[in-house]
């Protein structure tokens, strides 16, 4: 034995004889619990105690919790481990890293994995043979940003059971030719490419669930395996409410041909009318795709909008199976293999109960009616599978419950369910009581309420809700994640709570009632649908931007009461537009483009103001809206990028990326209202640069600092605006805040345009530079303030009319690296040429009038400039440099008192 299997054994050993408290009914090897109840309160932690190159299997069970702060691996030599939840929805596995053009992103987290942990940004990689996962959730939370894996699959006899495997591109990724996986009664979530790659993959019982414009597979299946991706009775869903804008309403196809020759067969499934009718269509590169025969792309027996093959493309590898075809798609001859493997002869771990409806009552806490002498329990599964009528008559159902097939729960006590799944469910209540826990709809789910149902349970899933019944059901909770149409047939529904109509279309049948209670229980992008001789009770405001009666959109206005007597009740309205103000509330990456980002949930556009607190993130979308930027609040750069809206930085606000790249472009208006930072971090030893193509107006300080990240480089801010009205301070006078000691991560600011600089103050310390790239970066004015071994780089030959290094005003001249190293630097040059005689500049030894600004000469100051009238038009205390740029044409005078001594002048503007 090696020291380390040594290792592995005695901590088995001991977690063996410690006697914890098993999970339901599950002989588990080693418990994960964040609470500090099992053995590690890390995932890897336990995979990395597994006995390596072991036969046995071990069984690691995962409680409740959201496991957010790991990038998990399970190496080759950790074989037949197996990860079982405790709660399918709220055993979570979660992580965020995705591909970028510089790697991976977000660099920080990245950097935390190495080795194949980081090959692919997968949150889970699995490379250890005879691996299965049971009833737990695993996600990628990047969202629509690039190559962001939930799972990357490089092992073989992989198996996944009562499980939700969710992101937006390349959600699964099955790395390995030939490699085998299984996957029963599972949801995969995605929009782009979502289950790709070159395994063999069985899909049992699945919901297949697209955002819109996509493409569900990227097969590229090597031309010697007979099978690929196969489909089996599974059910493909559509998900609206795109965390990526223009996604919601596009079809969405098959799949594309990603190399090879892909093989996907659909099997028996029902297909929603999202589903383009091409089928596929897209060659995506491959000239052979649309004529090879050696191309398998199959459908058989598949049912819904969807299935309608008269529109498929017309490729020649693209066709219906014969039913003696379709015989052979089974489970044994797709994955047996030369092992004869066979996935569905091992029962799942997770113990499952079903009903039988033996006991002496329908409750749902008789264990006869389980065939158990037991409550089904904590990590257990309970199925209700046919007509049967269960009862919720109190207490806390701890198993997983599933209702399939027209099964009915009727709430007659208050109850609650850690995870119920309806499956084409009817849940009823014939008197005031209320549901706790949490809902996940599989199907259609039917509310048939007679008395009063409190839903204080939250509601997840894509599928419609039904209120039916003379009596009132109140939505408690918070419904974001549901994103289903509500259709309201009968009685009354009470939307209580903020988002609790969830984010799908709600209608309201005549001869019913919904309540509104809340201002935003219903979502301003959700569409609102009344008939008439239905009521709208209005206890609250709501905003939408689609209201139709009888099937017509009404016109932008506002509708109460008083607008509408036989359809509204009570003193809250209804507004039909848009607000001025949002408040970014951001997400995962928090990317501007994202609807889901902004309270209200719309796309803010041009002439609206967004107030962002937090980190705001750019992408290729163009931002519209005016962004108000509040402490504590940044912007982070992503690529080559652009607002028209305006950008306004509040105090202790600042601008940022973090890459392994040369760095990013913002172009846009911006308007400083305090003091700001640009901090740049990079790990290209070329160095990086935070290009600044809009305007920059105000008066207040920009700190430049290059923060690096491990690789001594440059940082440069490049100015490419037109920015004459700053008049503040561009400051380079601060070290590296990540190595404040090292004073080789150079920072500079690089002015290429007119006007680059305004009229403001240029300091530079340490070895930083200040460079003038544009004859006219600086107008007819320069003045600059060096400490240290900074240097202004002179990269062309200037002319301006004063001239000022640390407070000595040049005279009439050339100056350049030759006459004064101990300033510049470059092969450029600076010519100071004042005319004389003209009204442009006047001179005494205090200060100086130019054109557009006054120059002071003292360290205490007070300005005062007067109309000629008399009036006073500006005041100004201590500062060197005052700008005219506000002032309208006329004649002016000067009151001025520096350092003492005092004096008037006139001018005209």
């Amino acid at each position: 034995m090696t020291r380390n299997s040594i290792v592995t054994f005695i901590m088995l050993l001991i977690i063996s004889l410690t006697g914890f408290a098993q999970p339901g009914s599950i002989d588990a090897d080693i418990i994960v619990a964040q609470d500090g109840s099992g053995d590690f309160t890390k995932i890897q932690d336990a995979i990395n105690a597994v006995e390596s190159n072991s036969d046995r299997q071990t069984i690691i069970y995962i409680k409740r919790g959201l496991y957010s702060t790991e990038k998990i691996i399970v190496p080759a030599e950790k074989k037949n481990v197996y990860l079982i939840g405790e709660s399918r929805d709220e055993t979570i596995i979660s992580y965020h890293i995705y591909d970028c053009p510089d790697g991976k992103c977000p660099t920080e987290d990245a950097a935390l994995w190495s080795g194949e942990n980081i090959r692919t940004s997968a949150t889970l990689t699995i490379i250890g043979n005879g691996f299965r996962a049971e009833n737990l959730t695993i996600e990628n939370t990047a969202g629509p940003v690039g190559q962001a894996q939930a799972i990357t699959v490089r092992a073989d006899r992989v198996v996944f059971f009562n499980c939700n495997l969710t992101g937006y591109q390349d959600t699964i990724y099955f790395w390995s030719d030939g490699k085998r996986c299984y996957m029963e009664n599972c949801l995969v979530v995605g929009r782009t490419d979502y289950i790709y790659g070159g395994g063999i993959a069985f899909f049992q019982s699945c919901e297949i669930r697209s955002w819109g414009g996509g493409w569900i597979t990227a097969p590229s299946t090597n031309r010697e395996f007979d099978y690929g991706f196969v489909f089996h009775e599974c059910q493909l869903t559509y998900a609206a409410n795109s965390p990526r804008a223009g996604d919601d309403g596009a079809l969405v196809r098959f799949g594309r041909p990603w190399h090879e020759y892909p093989k996907v067969a659909w099997l028996y499934c029902e297909m929603t009318e999202k589903i383009h009718p091409e089928g596929w269509g897209d060659t995506w590169n491959m000239e052979y795709a649309a004529t090879s025969t050696d191309l398998h792309l199959y459908e058989y027996g598949n049912s819904g909008a969807g299935a309608d093959m008269s529109g498929r493309a017309n490729w020649a590898g693209l066709r219906a199976l014969t039913a003696e075809e379709a015989s052979n798609y089974t489970v044994q001859n797709v994955l047996g293999g030369n092992d004869k493997w066979d996935p569905t002869a091992e029962a799942p771990l997770i113990t499952t109960y079903e009903w039988t409806g033996a006991g002496t009552s329908n409750g749902w806490m008789d264990a006869a009616n389980w065939g158990t002498e037991t409550t089904p329990t904590t990590g257990e599964a309970a199925v209700v599978d046919d007509n049967y009528i269960v009862d919720a008559d109190g207490g806390d159902f701890l198993a997983d419950l599933n209702l399939k097939n027209s099964a009915k729960l009727n709430i007659i006590a208050n109850s609650s369910a850690n995870y119920l799944a309806t499956y084409g469910t009817e849940i009823q209540a014939a008197t005031t009581a209320s549901f706790d826990g949490k809902i996940t709809t599989k199907d259609t789910i039917v509310f048939n309420i007679t008395g009063t149902l409190s839903l204080d349970a939250q509601l997840t899933g894509v599928h419609e809700l039904i209120k039916k019944g003379t009596g009132k059901l109140i939505l408690n909770e918070d419904n974001t994640s549901f994103s289903g149409a509500i259709r309201v047939d009968n009685g009354e529904l009470d939307a209580a709570v903020a988002n609790s109509l969830g984010k799908g279309k709600v209608s309201v049948q005549s001869g019913s009632t919904l309540t509104i209670s809340n201002n935003t229980a219903l979502q301003p992008t959700s569409k609102l649908l009344v008939e008439a001789g239905a009521t709208l009770k209005l206890n609250a405001d709501i905003t939408t931007s689609e209201f139709y009666i009888d099937g017509v959109i009404q016109e932008v206005g506002t509708y109460t009461a008083a607008t509408n007597p036989g359809l509204i009740t009570g003193t809250g309205q209804i507004i039909i537009g848009r607000p001025s103000e949002f408040t970014f509330i951001g997400g995962a990456n928090g990317n501007w483009d994202n609807p889901a980002h902004f309270v209200p949930a719309l796309m803010p556009e041009a002439g609206e103001t967004v107030n962002v607190s937090i980190e705001m993130e750019t992408t290729s979308t163009v931002f519209e809206a005016d962004i108000h930027l509040m402490s504590p609040g940044n912007m982070r750069l992503r690529g080559e990028h652009s607002s028209t809206g305006t950008i306004t930085m509040e105090e202790g606000t600042y601008f940022t990326y973090s890459t392994g790249g040369t760095g990013f472009t913002l172009s846009a208006p911006i308007t400083l209202a305090g003091d700001v930072k640009m901090t740049m971090a990079s790990g290209n030893s070329s160095g990086s640069s935070m290009v600044l193509g809009g305007s920059i107006t105000g008066e207040h300080t920009v700190t430049v600092i290059n923060n690096g990240r491990g690789t001594v480089n440059s940082g440069t801010v490049v100015l490419r605006g037109d920015n004459i009205g700053f008049s503040g301070v561009w400051d380079l006078t601060s070290p590296s805040e990540r190595y404040p000691n090292d004073n080789s991560y150079i920072t500079a600011i690089d002015g290429q345009s007119a006007n680059a600089f305004g009229q403001g103050l240029i300091a530079a310390g340490l070895d930083n530079k200040i460079i003038f790239s544009h004859v006219d970066a600086v107008g007819d004015d320069i003045n600059v303030e060096l400490t240290g071994s900074a240097r202004v780089v002179l990269n062309v030959d200037m002319n301006v009319k004063s001239l000022k290094v640390n407070d000595q005003n040049f005279g009439q001249g050339t100056y350049s690296a030759t006459t004064n190293p101990e300033y510049f630097e470059g092969t450029g040059s600076i010519t100071v040429s004042w005319p004389v005689g003209t009204n442009e500049i006047q001179q005494t030894n205090r200060i100086e009038l130019l054109k557009n600004s006054i120059l002071i000469h003292g360290d205490k100051s007070e300005v005062t400039v007067y109309s000629v009238l008399g009036s006073p038009v500006m005041n100004i205390k201590n500062k060197n440099t005052i700008s005219l740029n506000g002032l309208k044409k006329g004649i002016y005078i000067i009151q001025y008192s520096i350092d003492g001594n005092s004096g008037t002048m006139k001018f005209s503007k």
